[in-house]
């Protein structure tokens, strides 16, 4: 009966060890950093009638965050926009606006065997928004939620992976005649890199 009862535990441990080995792996837990790349696009217009918008532009960004453990993450981030103004009613046509994301959130990661992590972002922050086209232009700074979805996949025998998501950050946009709530989209690809704790 003991000797059952041995072999029994003996074999469930050696089947659950390699998990929990796994699950302990250094890049796990520790330092976050990643950049990345790609487009914006505004998902709303600056007014009610559709008449004034903000065209599709190109970003670039990056951040550093802690890994807490395969599912959890805390990410600062920040990421640069260029746009052009659009529309018969906007102020800003032709010209281009900067947009500066800042701001943190948790990354909530789903990793599986394949190696591929789909995952989700809540966070919050702001943005600055100026026109280098327009002197006479005083940027300012509101305060932005963000909200996304993205999946990595995590290099063999690496601390690197490779990533892509859609990141949305909602503000308003009360400046030159416009009071309404703006919503941008980047959606980006880049690379990461954990740092071993």
């Amino acid at each position: 009966m003991f000797t059952r009862s041995g072999i029994s535990a003996a074999l469930v441990l050696s089947l659950l060890a390699p998990a929990a080995l796994s699950a302990q792996s250094p890049a796990d837990r520790g330092v976050l950093l990643f950049a990345n790349g790609g487009g914006n696009s505004a998902v709303t217009d600056l007014n009610d009638a559709g008449t004034a918008s903000l065209g599709t532009g190109w970003t670039a960004g990056g951040g550093i965050g802690w890994q807490f453990n395969p599912y959890v993450a805390v990410r600062g981030t920040f990421d640069f926009a260029r746009a052009e103004g659009d529309g018969p009613a906007n102020a800003f046509t032709g010209q281009q606006l900067n947009q500066y994301f800042y701001g943190g959130d948790v990354q909530l990661r789903y990793p599986t065997a394949s190696g591929f992590a789909p995952y989700l972002l809540l966070g919050a922050g702001a943005v600055t928004i100026d026109n280098a086209d327009d002197a006479a232009f005083e940027s300012f700074t509101k305060l932005a939620g963000k909200s996304g979805l993205g999946v990595e996949y995590a290099l063999p025998n690496s601390h690197l992976g490779l990533f892509a998501q859609a990141a949305s950050y909602v503000y308003q946009f009360d400046r030159n005649g416009f009071d309404k709530t703006q919503a941008d989209v980047l959606y980006t690809a880049g690379l990461s890199y954990r740092l071993a704790y």
